[in-house]
């Protein structure tokens, strides 16, 4: 007797090929055990293959988005509630299959261990997909950080370029009577121009060094 809250497919199809097997009546209660978890544990093989597409189909896109990295949290987080099902399924087949206690386990003993070398490669395949999450992730903070890193160091830039223009603008702007460029009949005109100069001659520094824009 198994008791489910909600209707269980896998209970289901075991039943219906129970019913229509010719051997039946040699049919025990390990046998049915086995068929009903043989059943539960083919079940997630569909689930994580599912998993492993969409996380291939992220990787194609470089899992640059916001939109991406956010369902890819999605997932990791659906591996952690897969394996607290998968792991102790994982523990209790290899209990059965290596207790001394349960004697009738001898008999199908490939069988069971045929279920736990499938509840092995499960727990590989979840391994490997929240492996391959870790490495989405990280990227998405690499790529998040050199983008932080290129807008700072082109702001840092741009603050470098104003400063000596900021200087000449408040030298000029105190308020002194002798300062002979104030009385200059092409004062303003040379000092725009000096300032004028200033910036090109840094952006064209800058962008020699590759400090200037962001790429």
């Amino acid at each position: 007797m198994s008791f489910h809250k909600e209707k269980d497919k896998a209970k289901d199809m075991v039943k219906q090929k129970l019913f229509v097997s010719e051997e039946m009546e040699k049919v025990g209660p390990l046998y049915i055990l086995h068929n009903i978890i043989d059943e539960l544990v083919d079940c997630y093989f569909p689930i994580i293959h599912q998993i492993e597409d969409k996380l291939n189909e992220y990787e194609e896109k470089e899992a640059s988005s916001k939109k991406i990295i956010d369902e890819v949290y999605e997932i990791r987080r659906d591996l952690i509630r897969l394996r607290k099902t998968i792991a102790p399924m994982r523990d209790l087949l290899y209990r059965m299959i290596n207790s001394k206690r349960i004697q009738d386990t001898r008999q199908l003993h490939h069988y069971f261990s045929d279920i736990y070398d499938h509840l092995m490669k499960l727990t590989d395949m979840m391994a490997s997909n929240q492996d391959v999450t870790s490495d989405m992730r990280e990227n998405y903070m690499s790529i998040q950080s050199n983008r932080m890193n290129s807008i700072m160091m082109t702001l840092t830039v741009i603050t470098t370029i104003f400063m000596p223009l900021t200087f000449i603008v408040g030298v000029y702007g105190m308020n002194f009577d002798h300062m002979p460029e104030l009385h200059w009949k092409y004062g303003y005109i040379v000092t725009l121009g000096v300032m004028a100069i200033i910036v090109i001659v840094m952006i064209f520094w800058f962008n020699k060094k590759g400090w200037l824009f962001i790429k």
